[in-house]
């Protein structure tokens, strides 16, 4: 009797035992999507308002009909509590701009004296930029400045990021694909020790918003190194920006799979998108449905949700026989 009452005893501190692992396997995989949720909703606003910076400040170029004559490029970047977008020539060397700058002459004699330019970086010129203060990117709100000037260090550092994922796009266009109606976009972010360059799918229409068709690449920012690239998504995925459901639904809802390699959870590029193309799309919520976990995303207010996948199925499930109960009901 006392054999059986202790093995009860083993098998009964052992249950608990599994039960608190249990506990604390779960409450550590809570916490963990919670801090991988945080992450990735500051970086998709972050890189929605560069591109936003990107885009608005592009609009204005050409509404001003700015010359885009030997224009190479433009990009964003946070400074302080400032966005600014600059865009860059290149001196041709051939020009006499080129001679002017590149040999300094001697003061009395106008002889050339010694070479000054060396890099290609010492060629760009900044010819506009524009600043938004207080993260506020709005037409209003800017701030444009006409006048040609140097590039700053940072601002050098940065086109040359850009580049380089621009270079590291054109040498492997297996793994970089440009989807029809779509045109791929690098956008360099700072991300402190290192530079995070989001590539994305643009899309030339507004009758679609894309999502899928975009990557990173991940570089060491002062040793300039390449150290990780990475296809969030196996495909591109297009999704009618009017809303293809009823019209007495309480909440217009679309969402996408993330499949094989694509992440469990939304992508700061999913975010970007969202925001992006929310004045022109009709629905008010976005699902992002993995295996193991369900985002919701609601434009409104930029909330993200994280729900097991399970969960999201069984709710789906309970709401399906709720309208099916209604509309009997309504019958009789």
């Amino acid at each position: 009797m006392r054999i059986e009452q202790k093995y009860m005893n083993c098998i009964f501190y052992f249950l608990i035992l599994i039960f608190n692992f249990s506990c604390l396997t779960s409450l550590y995989a809570q916490k963990k999507v919670e801090k991988e949720k945080r992450e990735i909703l500051g970086e998709g606003i972050a890189l929605y308002t560069i591109i936003l910076a990107n885009w608005t400040s592009n609009d204005l170029y050409y509404e001003n009909e700015f010359s885009t004559s030997g224009i190479k490029g433009y990009l964003s970047y946070k400074d302080k509590d400032t966005l600014k977008t600059i865009f860059w020539r290149e001196i041709d060397t051939s020009s006499a701009e080129y001679k002017a700058k590149n040999y300094r002459q001697a003061a009395d004699t106008g002889v050339i004296a010694e070479q000054n330019l060396k890099k290609i970086s010492d060629l760009r010129v900044i010819t506009k930029t524009f600043s938004y203060e207080k993260m506020n990117v709005t037409k209003k709100n800017v701030n444009i400045i006409e006048d040609e000037r140097e590039p700053t260090t940072y601002e050098i550092m940065m086109m040359d990021f850009r580049s380089m994922a621009y270079d590291e796009m054109r040498k492997d266009t297996a793994f970089y694909t440009e989807y029809q109606g779509t045109a791929l976009k690098a956008v360099p972010v700072d991300m402190g020790k290192k530079i995070k360059v989001y590539i994305y799918s643009a899309s030339t229409s507004e009758d679609f918003v894309p999502f899928g068709g975009d990557y990173f690449i991940l570089y060491k920012k002062k040793e300039k190194e390449l150290v990780e690239r990475k296809k969030l998504h196996n495909r591109i995925i297009m999704i009618s920006s009017l809303y293809k459901g009823k019209a007495s639904d309480a909440s217009k809802v679309t969402y996408h799979k993330h499949k094989g390699d694509s992440p469990e959870l939304i992508t700061p590029t999913d975010i970007a998108t969202l925001l992006l193309y929310k004045t022109i799309i009709d629905w008010d919520e976005h699902h992002v449905i993995s295996d193991e976990y369900t985002c919701i995303f609601t434009l409104i207010d930029r909330k993200l949700n994280v729900i097991s996948t399970k969960e999201y199925e069984h709710l789906n499930k309970k709401k399906a026989l709720r309208e099916k109960e209604e509309k009997k009901l309504s019958l009789h």
